[in-house]
């Protein structure tokens, strides 16, 4: 079964680190021909120098390929399937960080939030197999390609997968309220680690959350609107990550 990527960042991205996976890659013919510096004309060029098949097309034929709304910005790449990790994939660094997910069904948030697990050094991220979001071309497009740079784990089950991530020595800790929740701030994150994040509006589940060995939360100045979106906390929560590891290296965050 083939899945279709569109948009410039997530096909760039595919060409660079797995173009043996493209089928064929469609661009908008004026696009593609333009003189100057247009990205696409460049991307196709990237293309046909790692050998992958490039077909040009109107862009109306490129509307047709992608879902209605979408914005392909004249390129769409038909590859194979989306191949999940294995967890070993996601510990194998030094002091992994790990972004686990619990039921995020919005596919720009996981996209967001994919992408800043990718640039804030996260080593993977981990998805329930049900009743959440998997990677799809719309995930991919608000990553802005990173779904193609980091490894994805779909678990099963969640409680599990935790569980195994504890005994393989990452410490687990879910960004939620409870009673034994401090400040993001004050708890030491620069060992191996898991931060969980919960679902839109729900929040992590009270039976993953019992899992962790750590509660956090994130202040707010005014929590009149209830709480933060799920990708903005994982930002915060990423960078804090960071900012202590770059500290304690003597290496500023970026």
């Amino acid at each position: 079964m083939s899945r279709r990527l569109y948009g410039v960042g997530p096909v760039d991205e595919l060409v660079r680190n797995r173009p043996r996976s493209i089928r064929v890659l469609y661009a908008a013919t004026n696009r593609a021909e333009a003189k100057g510096k247009d990205p696409v004309a460049a991307l196709v060029a990237a293309a046909r120098a790692a050998n992958v098949q490039v077909e040009l097309r109107d862009a109306r034929a490129l509307d047709d390929m992608c879902e209605p709304g979408a914005r392909h910005q004249g390129v769409v790449a038909v590859a194979g399937d989306f191949t999940y990790a294995d967890l070993d994939a996601l510990l194998r660094a030094e002091a992994p960080l790990v972004v686990v997910l619990d039921g995020v069904q919005d596919p720009h948030n996981l996209g967001a939030i994919i992408r800043s697990a990718y640039v804030l050094g996260a080593h993977g991220l981990v998805i329930p197999e049900h009743r959440a979001a998997a990677i799809t071309p719309v995930v991919t497009k608000a990553s802005a390609g990173a779904t193609e740079l980091l490894p994805i784990v779909q678990a099963k089950n969640l409680v599990r997968t935790l569980e195994d991530l504890k005994q393989a020595g990452v410490w687990t800790c879910a960004v939620a309220a409870s009673p034994t929740a401090r400040p993001i701030s004050t708890l030491d994150l620069t060992g191996s680690l898991a931060l969980v994040l919960g679902a839109e509006g729900e929040g992590v589940r009270p039976l993953v959350a019992k899992t962790c060995d750590l509660h956090a939360v994130i202040p707010m100045a005014a929590p009149g609107v209830g709480s933060l979106n799920v990708s903005v906390a994982a930002g915060i929560a990423l960078y804090e990550v960071t900012r202590q590891r770059g500290t304690r290296s003597g290496v500023s965050p970026a």
